[in-house]
């Protein structure tokens, strides 16, 4: 399902191929859905390393299906918006929907890196000082 953009301008979206060890996993595309006087249009991706994808993202309908037990598929997404400034609660929606999508609803209850990272080295004084 192609998520919804809170951006203020369009964004179109650039994938690049970079590991492809799925017999199955491609990227699914539906031309023409929201256009009832063309034909709908389905197109099915394999993305081997080096094939690179651009769309707008906005306007094409998107998904990717599901790896099989033991597959490995890995996209740089990369993302141009011609606008990028969104209202204060669709920035919140927006963040939490791509920590939801990227790392799981877990994600939210989990502290950041860098907090981590602070918490676990507080009071550690580097050895030049501490003489």
């Amino acid at each position: 399902m192609t998520p919804p953009s809170y951006y203020q301008g369009a964004r179109y979206t650039v994938l690049v191929g970079l590991v492809q060890r799925s017999q199955h996993c491609q990227l699914v595309c539906q031309l023409y859905k929201d256009d009832p006087t063309r034909e709908r249009q389905h197109l099915k991706i394999m993305t081997h390393p080096g094939t690179m994808v651009i769309f707008n993202g906005d306007k094409l309908w998107h998904a990717v299906t599901p790896l099989e037990p033991g597959a490995e598929r890995i996209m740089l997404t990369m993302e141009y918006v011609t606008n990028p400034k969104m209202g204060t609660f669709q920035r919140f929606i927006s963040n939490m929907k791509d920590a939801i999508a990227y790392f799981g609803i877990s994600a939210l209850w989990r502290p950041c890196p860098s907090a981590r990272r602070s918490q676990e080295t507080a009071g550690n004084i580097p050895f030049s000082q501490g003489m």
